[in-house]
């Protein structure tokens, strides 16, 4: 299968309906036009691992099924970028991928912070509800759309709760290092891999349910090398502030290892990374374990374990 195309594919869908939304409103508002841009550049932009996932659970399909990975891999894309957002004014975050964010876009241009979180919040919020829009919308049968909207609707409930409680460590000096795991995992685990893996095998036809334990080891060494990213990871590389959730106090594998901050010596430091990259590699291997146990097509089995070679680079980005 060519997976570029087919990733490809569900982007142009994406942005048709983008599109269309934008279309039908009878304004050229400067703030509404920031939004639906700040949508489109979220969502439309990045590496599309999500997508991509989708169309790697899927496999070899055509007609009715490429159709169904096509659509999935948009909502997926979507409904990340919408958490994108979202997650910048959490995390007070002014760049992302090397852009400003909307709510900094719009601060900076109207010389007002409420204003940029506020329409910032909204944007998010139109990504949300316009990931389950555009499925509601396709002309997949009934069955399917109801399907992947219960795995749509769990995963935003599952990372929205896991957001919750990493917001949650900030209130607490000293989290235990199971509860920001517990924190990763939900809120990285089901969105990122586990609901488009699980869509890409309802879109073949297959029981998405053996997609789960994979996913989740996925993701949870995703989180760890994400968390050594944020905390070490350069911006000309990370597309974010350096250093940013050392300077923002937030509560990761990385920071939970800092007794007062940033370590005190280089020697320190490069523990850390090594004990972050250990738990990550741990995770990478069950996963492989649980990939070669499956009985999926080869070619579903072999573009699983790429992007499992590809976390294990990304692991290794900044050590």
């Amino acid at each position: 299968m060519d997976l570029e195309e087919r990733v490809a594919d569900s982007m142009r869908l994406l942005k048709e309906f983008l599109d269309h939304g934008r279309r039908l409103v009878p304004t050229d508002a400067r703030l509404l036009t920031m939004a639906y841009d700040g949508v489109s550049t979220f969502s439309l932009g990045g590496k599309h691992l999500r997508s991509r996932l989708v169309h790697v659970s899927a496999g070899e399909v055509d007609q009715d099924g490429l159709y169904a990975a096509t659509v999935f891999g948009a909502c997926v894309d979507l409904l990340h970028g919408a958490f994108l957002i979202h997650d910048d004014i959490i995390d007070r975050d002014d760049l992302r991928r090397g852009l400003p964010t909307i709510h900094a876009a719009v601060r900076d241009e109207f010389g007002d912070s409420h204003l940029g979180d506020s329409i910032a919040i909204v944007a998010g919020d139109l990504g949300i509800n316009g990931a389950l829009q555009l499925l509601l919308n396709s002309e997949l049968e009934d069955d399917l759309v109801r399907r992947g909207m219960k795995l749509l609707a769990a995963a935003a409930q599952e990372t929205i709760t896991g957001e919750i409680l990493d917001v949650a460590h900030q209130a607490d000096p000293h989290p235990e290092v199971e509860q920001v795991r517990l924190s990763n995992q939900l809120k990285t685990s089901e969105y990122s891999f586990g609901t488009p893996l699980k869509l890409g095998a309802l879109a073949a036809g297959r029981d998405p349910a053996p997609m789960s334990p994979i996913a989740q080891e996925l993701g949870c060494a995703y989180q760890a090398a994400d968390d050594i990213a944020g905390a070490v990871g350069e911006s000309t590389i990370t597309g974010k502030s350096a250093a940013g959730d050392i300077i923002r106090g937030r509560a990761t594998l990385m920071t939970i290892r800092m007794s007062a901050g940033f370590p005190v010596t280089p020697d320190q430091l490069a523990e850390i990374i090594r004990l972050v990259i250990s738990e990550g590699d741990a995770h990478l291997a069950r996963a492989r374990l649980l990939i070669d146990g499956t009985t999926q097509d080869p070619g579903v089995r072999e573009g699983l374990h790429q992007i499992t070679n590809h976390i294990e680079g990304m692991l290794r980005t900044h050590a």
